[in-house]
């Protein structure tokens, strides 16, 4: 399998202290699909690694949904 290029990611992180990415976002930058396993996703996946590279770390925040009663 082929390399993913993080530099569309790499000039956004330069230019920030703090980033959040949603899954289509990620898509767009790297043209391919984010891993769904999370725990993979935060230690072992090639944006891990490129994270570490660069002193960064990855958080995770999971969907969540509320359910809200109708009165």
């Amino acid at each position: 399998m082929s390399t993913i290029d993080f530099s569309a990611l790499e000039s956004i992180l330069n230019s920030s202290i703090d980033f959040s990415l949603t899954e289509k976002q990620y898509e767009k930058l790297t043209g391919r699909a984010m891993p769904k396993d999370t725990g993979y996703l935060i230690r072992r996946s090639a944006l891990a690694r490129f994270a570490k590279s660069r002193g960064l770390s990855i958080q995770v925040r999971e969907k969540t949904i509320t359910f809200v009663k109708n009165i």
